[in-house]
């Protein structure tokens, strides 16, 4: 019969693509891992490794053992602390963020959590929504927060917080000193910075200008949205970011707001899990800990917005 402690000994293997380092991390002898490797080789009938070199990699079978090991590991660990009575959740918990989210509001709650837990940390990583979606499937990522809706049948998305975008130039460009509000058809006669393709902030600002059958081409496109900002601050264009990620720079005036009768930049920030498999304790607990779906501050107008759209 499979045993947890083999399955423990196969996660590492997988992690570590080698036995020695495997061993290492585990305190124990090489000698010991390639047998618990070779018995469960066995039980399973057939190889869960191919060698490449030094390395040893998961084969299709390997790969799906990884995900169940992982599940089953995670559940006996919980149902171990459930019996006796430890209500505490402890470990690592691995989260991954889209920019904006990443960078303005996970930290803070993030750091409440660990406050409130002592017996957990919180690996944070932060990328564009299309590559937090990508690692959460391949279980790289425990839990995903992004800006736009998942396209992804391996996941589910729940709705989290309404945020809103703004068009935004800096202080003293032509456009700010304007003092009429702009259609949506000016908007494509206008110099964009822009955020990278596959970006959730991209996509909910395309989407809108689809709505009037509008569309612009971005003369700069940036990876982030502080590299973003430092474009618009140079006078390379207009930007359309978060709310949350110009907050500052519109309360000290050092960028405009720019007003676009008819556009709807409102949007729902989503919480991801993948759909099968096992959810921890500790995931659980992260998640409904900020589980409440609110307005990020500032932002009342757009989540009514929102409720509206969904009615229709």
């Amino acid at each position: 019969m499979i045993t947890l402690r083999q399955l423990e000994i196969f996660l590492a293997v997988a992690r570590a693509e080698h036995v020695t380092e495997a061993a290492k991390e585990l305190h124990l002898s090489q000698s010991a891992v390639s047998a618990a490797l070779a018995e469960l080789t066995e039980q399973l009938g057939g190889p869960l490794f191919d060698r490449d070199g030094r390395r040893i990699v998961r084969n299709a079978r390997g790969r799906r053992l990884q995900d169940e090991a992982a599940d089953l590991l995670q559940r006996a660990h919980d149902l171990q602390r459930s019996f006796r009575g430890d209500r505490e959740v402890r470990g690592t918990l691995r989260v991954g963020a889209s920019s904006t989210i990443g960078m303005y509001l996970l930290p803070e709650q993030i750091a409440r959590f660990a406050a409130a837990h002592d017996g957990v940390d919180v690996d944070l990583e932060i990328g564009n929504s299309a590559v937090i979606e990508d690692k959460l499937v391949a279980r790289a990522l425990d839990l995903g927060f992004i800006e736009g809706p998942s396209k992804r049948p391996e996941l589910v998305a729940v709705p989290w917080r309404v945020d809103e975008l703004a068009v935004f130039v800096r202080k003293g460009d032509p456009l700010a000193k304007r003092r009429r509000r702009l259609t949506v058809a000016d908007l494509a006669g206008l110099r964009w910075v822009s955020r990278e393709a596959g970006s959730g902030t991209r996509a909910v600002f395309e989407a809108a200008l689809r709505a009037h059958d509008q569309q612009v081409a971005p003369a700069v496109t940036m990876g982030h949205s502080e590299a973003v900002k430092a474009a618009v601050r140079a006078g390379l264009g207009v930007g359309c970011l978060s709310t949350l990620a110009i907050r500052v720079e519109l309360d000290s005036g050092a960028f405009v707001r720019l007003r676009v009768d008819g556009l709807d930049l409102t949007r729902r920030l989503w919480r991801l899990s993948r759909r099968s498999g096992y959810q921890s304790a500790l995931q659980r607990a992260f998640a409904s800990f900020g589980a409440d779906e609110g307005s990020v501050p500032g932002v009342g107008r757009g989540r009514r917005s929102l409720e509206s759209r969904d009615r229709k």
